[in-house]
């Protein structure tokens, strides 16, 4: 397969090794979905990208790249089927890759009307991005995105924040009510989503833009670049702090329908503390964010 130039860029400055590996994830997509676009963006498309051996052993942010890959499918069905995108991105997972892949899908319609509203996050990839598979002349189809200004940038990121942090905070308040009447199962859920809230405050304010995604862990993952590092805030080096954090991230589905799920109050109290942080950390982010748009 020929790799597509798009807007006028090829992939010939990155190893060959990283090419090779574009092309496996290229053919391992198309494996299971027949897309009408695959978009490379973020730093391997800037050609910033970091490897684990460009950072310090000993540092307290920064990660290796990843492969940031953009699946655009003209069925609404693909681009929200969860459990599809999770088999995608865990068979890419498992090839011999020199970086991770982190593959998200859309549909065209839902990447058009962005595009023609001037989120960031989908014009920043029609800008930078480098186009790996094309079904025929599906780039033509893409909107002319908007631009915003800085002050609008701002505009838009102080309103998600205002918004989703609210919601973090108000679970957060009814996770509170809910452990004060030994509604544990139903706190678990609360919890849950004071701390999705907070993920997906930061990704709002940084990007304009959150997945189609529920799982802290894989949420956690996408703040990672952000500045809000998982490992910091729920501690997952032995196999008790791994469960504990197992039951925080299965509440959403666990702490509603599965009548085994069980949490004891001393786990909660832990896990609330870890919460907090949380809400410590994505206001800090957020706001030093929100006042970058100026700077």
């Amino acid at each position: 397969m020929q790799v597509i130039k798009f807007l006028q860029k090829t992939l010939e400055y990155l190893p060959q090794e990283k090419q090779d590996d574009l092309q496996k994830i290229v053919e391992r997509i198309l494996a299971f979905i027949d897309p009408l676009m695959i978009i490379l963006f973020g730093s391997y498309a800037r050609g910033d990208w970091k490897e684990e051996s460009d950072l310090e052993p000993d540092r307290k942010s920064g990660h290796a790249s990843d492969y940031d890959i953009l699946v655009i499918t003209n069925r609404k069905s693909i681009a929200t089927n969860t459990n599809l995108g999770a088999n995608i991105n865990d068979s890419c997972q498992k090839l011999e890759l020199t970086a991770h892949p982190k593959i998200i899908s859309h549909y065209l319609k839902h990447v058009n009307e962005r595009l023609a509203k001037g989120q960031y996050f989908f014009t920043d990839i029609i800008k930078e991005g480098i186009l790996l598979y094309d079904s025929g002349n599906a780039s033509q189809q893409l909107a002319a995105p908007k631009e915003l200004t800085p002050a609008e940038k701002k505009q838009i990121a102080s309103e998600h924040f205002e918004d989703s942090f609210e919601t973090a905070k108000d679970f957060y308040s009814q996770f509170e009510y809910a452990m004060n009447d030994g509604k544990y199962k139903i706190a678990a859920f609360l919890l849950n989503q004071s701390a999705e809230a907070c993920f997906k405050a930061a990704l709002l304010v940084c990007t304009s833009y959150i997945p189609n995604e529920h799982h802290l862990n894989v949420l956690g993952k996408h703040c990672k670049k952000y500045g809000i590092n998982l490992l910091d805030v729920f501690p997952l080096e032995t196999s008790a702090q791994r469960e504990l954090f197992e039951l925080l991230d299965y509440a959403y589905i666990g702490a509603r329908y599965d009548r085994d799920y069980k949490i004891t109050k001393e786990q909660l109290q832990q896990l609330a503390t870890c919460v907090q942080k949380l809400h410590e950390v994505t206001e800090k982010i957020c706001k030093e964010k929100i006042e970058s748009f100026l700077s």
